[in-house]
């Protein structure tokens, strides 16, 4: 008997010291060069120049601030964030204790592509009067918020709780629909104005936010504005004056303004600061390797900053975003961290292509608004259509009926009656019928 509980426990030493032994062997297994060569590229943060409108955005649901109240209150909440050790705070910024918040109204919404929205206002048109009832002072300030440079959160992620506040985006979509009733109101140059001014945040928003959310949501404001202003230009005569505000608004997108790479870093940040908070719990070491786990995560994220990233957007080709990190040696000393960034993976490609979208879009509008003022029949005229209104791989067409211009959509639909065609009229629709196609 006790021979064999000697064999026993000579059986189970042996397997610890193997175990050990493969533990060992798997966290020294090399990473491979591509992921650390992302992760430099992730770590190294883009400079941003100019006039960082942040403190506009973070308390833009809030009326009667001036510029320096705004400062002050931002500089008052991150005071307040960084006292905090373990992000156990609401995330909220403390002016919601004294001051009335503004918040959009579901009444104000067109839809999650806002399609169809001119149509929409213009069918229901007080509805929307009834949904920016009292919001004139939120939409001077998006209009004014258009004038920022990029929107730098001051924010440091933490790794417990709310990772990084967030400002209350769901007002920044809240003008889309007031632009358009202005216009059904007789305010045309009005509207125009105001929705290139929406156009241009949107411009700011998708290159210049911190992290992946303000890319997105500038890259609907883009579309949406486009969308609108399309809608709105067919109406009028061709050479109908533009307000000063939509000469650089309406330009076409150059790659560096479709570029996710700023909004990747911070998505890399947060995901850091959460990686290094888990392996500092007990027994974290053990199933949590941070500098691999790391490097998997710059995996996931880093293709936005690379040269490939510049290349495709550069041709309208869809982003080389990178396949899901595979399962390896490795991840045998390393379960947790292999385990979090295969969740976290399959988000990225989903959203990777919506900039893309946002510049398809606009040079759709570009080409409308060039078609229209040629003598030629739109068919014949599109086949001179100026380069920087069309891409190697997305040129403008007509559609079956010749009334619009399209491009296939690159992005995944937002909603199942979303059209899979980017498009924009070449002449004006009775409401009834717009209606119908949206």
């Amino acid at each position: 008997m006790l021979k064999i509980l000697r064999g026993l426990g000579w059986t189970l030493a042996g397997l610890l010291v193997l175990a050990i032994v493969v533990w060992c062997a798997s966290r020294m297994w090399p990473v491979p060069e591509s992921r650390l060569q992302a992760q430099q590229r992730l770590e190294a943060r883009l400079p941003a120049t100019g006039h960082n409108g942040y403190a506009l955005l973070w308390t833009l649901p809030f009326d009667d601030l001036d510029a320096q109240q705004r400062e002050q209150a931002l500089a008052e909440d991150v005071r307040r964030w960084e006292a905090d050790a373990h992000g156990g705070s609401s995330g909220q910024t403390h002016l919601v204790a004294n001051h009335a918040e503004q918040h959009s109204r579901p009444g104000a919404s067109c839809g999650p592509a806002a399609s169809g929205c001119l149509a929409q206002v213009r069918a229901d048109p007080q509805r929307f009067v009834e949904a920016h009832a009292g919001h004139q002072q939120l939409h001077a300030r998006l209009d004014q918020l258009a004038d920022a440079d990029y929107f730098a959160s001051p924010f440091r992620p933490k790794g417990e709780g709310i990772l990084v506040p967030l400002p209350a985006y769901g007002v920044v979509m809240d003008a889309t629909s007031a632009r358009a009733l202005a216009y059904v109101q007789g305010d045309i140059d009005g509207a125009l104005r105001g929705a290139c001014r929406g156009l241009q945040l949107g411009r700011r928003l998708v290159p210049g936010g911190s992290y992946l959310v303000e890319s997105i949501i500038g890259a609907s404001l883009v579309q949406a504005n486009a969308q609108l202003l399309a809608d709105m230009l067919v109406e009028l005569p061709a050479d109908h004056p533009l307000p000063a505000e939509c000469e650089q608004a309406m330009q076409p997108l150059r790659a560096e303004e479709q570029s996710l790479c700023r909004a990747m870093q911070g998505e890399y940040a947060m995901s850091r600061a959460a990686i290094e908070s888990s392996a500092q719990e007990f027994g974290g070491v053990l199933v949590l390797d941070r500098s691999s786990t790391l490097a998997r995560v710059a995996g996931n994220l880093g293709w936005a900053c690379g040269a490939a990233a510049t290349a495709a957007l550069e041709a309208d080709r869809p982003l080389p975003v990178q396949a899901p990190p595979q399962r390896y040696f490795g991840c045998l000393s390393n379960v947790m961290g292999c385990v979090l960034t295969e969740i976290a993976a399959p988000v990225y490609p989903a959203y990777s292509s919506r900039s893309q979208d946002a510049a398809a879009m606009l040079r759709l509008l570009g080409a409308q608004r060039w078609l229209r003022q040629q003598a030629q029949d739109p068919a014949e005229a599109l086949q001179r259509l100026p380069a920087e209104f069309r891409s190697p791989v997305r040129s403008p067409r007509l559609s079956v009926n010749g009334h619009h211009l399209q491009v296939p959509r690159r992005s995944p639909a937002r909603s199942a009656d979303e059209n899979p065609w980017l498009t924009v009229p070449l002449q004006a629709e009775p409401a009834s019928a717009a209606l119908a196609r949206d």
